[in-house]
């Protein structure tokens, strides 16, 4: 079971709420309205973590080990909607609880493969935006924790890749499932931006006060179409391991579809 090794790699990792995190440094008179509101709208869509566990916990529900390692994803994930909850306190900004339930989905059932690639993909771009979040942050204890939110996406799109890896090895004939939706994920932009809190209808995004808000923040701060090569850069890496060639772009990512299709074809 990955949950094994996953559990001591990530518990060696993790940050603390009330240590690691700088509250002495804040200064919260240089915050800004916008970016007052962009948090308290960041903050909510983290909330979607229960939601997706939910979905997880149901749509892998022989996946023993997925399951496992999900009771880990969503203690973390949580603890990012905790920390911006309390640094909005911190600010003089409150959420009401009674405003939560509003919010509340539940995910259609899905193939779980092509979940599990979809949030692999969504976890590298969250990572990018939240590091882009960070660098353009006007006050300094929010820069750290978009900063820490950042290195936590990533320890979860590793976790996410063994999972590929291993479902890979134990039925190559979902290769092409995976490579499909790398493919669908990667086909991205500004304006129409793929994670999975913005592709479902209705989506997270879609329930909040902006429904625009991810739009806007990315087009001020990762504006140009070619941003995103750091995402596609590892999302690539891990599709050329699993389809066993090098895959330097998305046009040799759709032909490595079409021979990944012909040989379970082959197989079958």
């Amino acid at each position: 079971m990955l949950y094994d090794d996953l559990f001591v790699s990530l518990e060696r990792a993790r940050w603390n709420l009330s240590r690691d995190i700088d509250w002495d440094a804040m200064r919260p008179e240089l915050l800004t309205p916008a970016w007052r509101f962009d948090v308290r709208e960041v903050c909510l869509t983290e909330l979607s973590a229960l939601y997706a566990t939910e979905m997880f916990l149901r749509d892998f529900y022989s996946d023993i080990d997925f399951c496992s390692f999900i009771s880990i994803w969503f203690y973390e994930e949580m603890k990012h909607h905790l920390v911006l909850r309390k640094y909005l306190e911190r600010a003089g900004e409150h959420i009401d609880e009674a405003e939560l339930p509003r919010l509340r989905l539940t995910f259609a059932e899905g193939p779980a493969i092509e979940t599990l690639t979809m949030h692999f993909c969504g976890e590298q771009r969250l990572a990018h935006w939240y590091t882009a979040f960070s660098a353009s942050a006007p006050e300094p204890v929010l820069r750290q924790i978009f900063r820490t939110l950042a290195a936590d996406e990533l320890r979860h799109a590793t976790a996410y890749a063994k999972y590929l890896r291993k479902a890979v090895a134990n039925k190559p004939a979902v290769l092409p499932q995976i490579l499909r939706m790398s493919l669908w994920m990667l086909r991205t932009s500004n304006d129409n931006p793929k994670h999975p809190t913005t592709l479902t209808e209705p989506s997270v995004v879609s329930l909040l006060e902006d429904p625009h808000y991810l739009r806007r923040m990315l087009n001020a701060y990762l504006p140009g179409r070619d941003h995103e090569a750091p995402v596609q850069r590892r999302v690539l890496a891990l599709m050329s391991e699993l389809a066993g060639r090098q895959i330097r772009s998305l046009r040799e990512l759709g032909s490595s579809i079409r021979e990944a299709d012909r040989a379970v074809a082959s197989a079958a």
